[in-house]
């Protein structure tokens, strides 16, 4: 069934495509409304319908996203690209939260990861900063900051996922192609309305948000992937007892120890 919805989302992205280049736009507002829906059919089958916390989530972040891709063309009252990148920003923080709940930590960086983050945060800073900027409205210049510092988030948090190989290159790409659409998005509605911009828009955002949502369902579906409690538990116990505190209050207890022996003894005798 899996291999049947891709197939349908390839399909559905060629009409989307097609409907636009005619300028069907009544074909083009259904097209663009079932893709983010139909990638969360595809994260329902691939989890057999689980509904866990991060299930939920997803559900969410796909059904949220079909109303901020139909937002841009429904356009209503001249504030189409606000509401869609406020409802992007929405689905977007949907996604670091997943992220986080599958155990997605940036700390103690070691010098191989630092690509990790110079790579998103020189594109983003750059992009947004010397480029968009300049030409987008004042009505979504706010929230076009709050959107490029949390696609750097979510960018970073989706490079650094410790799950199962396979999870996390589908991911990787994923997320990368989020940035490659971002730029694409913004040639088209705010610089120059090519035909052909738009065509690889839609091929990207599709690409993207499948490649998300696969790399979230292999996590989900990875039982081996679980906490190390074991592990956390012992270094734990291992930072208690180097710890000044600790070695401090078991030379107390042993002193307690020792004086109590004392007066027993003192009293036996």
């Amino acid at each position: 069934m899996q291999r049947v919805i891709t197939i349908l989302l390839g399909i559905l992205v060629i009409f989307n495509i097609y409907a636009f280049l005619n300028e069907h736009r009544i074909a083009l507002l259904v097209g663009t409304t079932m893709l983010m829906p139909m990638i969360g059919v595809y994260y329902g089958f691939a989890r057999k319908w689980e509904t866990t916390g991060v299930d939920k989530l997803m559900y969410f972040a796909c059904i949220l996203g079909g109303f901020s891709d139909i937002s841009i063309y429904l356009n209503y009252k001249n504030n189409g690209e606000l509401t869609q990148i406020t409802l992007a920003c929405i689905v977007h923080l949907v996604y670091i939260i997943i992220f986080q709940k599958e155990g997605t930590h940036v700390y103690n960086l070691e010098r191989k990861n630092l690509l990790k983050l110079a790579i998103p945060a020189g594109f983003v800073f750059f992009f947004f900063g010397f480029v968009l900027l300049k030409v987008i409205p004042d009505t979504v210049f706010l929230i076009t900051v709050l959107y490029a510092f949390e696609l750097f988030v979510l960018v970073v948090l989706g490079y650094f996922r410790p799950v199962t190989r396979k999870s996390y290159w589908i991911g990787f790409t994923g997320v990368t192609l989020i940035l490659i659409k971002d730029v694409f998005y913004s040639e088209f509605h705010f610089i120059n309305q090519n035909p052909l911009v738009h065509s690889l828009m839609d091929i990207t955002n599709a690409l993207a948000y499948f490649c998300i949502t696969w790399s979230i369902a292999i996590n989900q579906n990875d039982k081996s992937s679980v906490p190390n409690y074991v592990g956390i538990v012992s270094k734990f116990l291992k930072f208690l007892r180097n710890t000044h505190i600790v070695k401090m209050i078991s030379l107390r207890i042993l002193n307690l120890r020792y004086q109590l022996s004392i007066i027993y003894r003192n009293y036996l005798s």
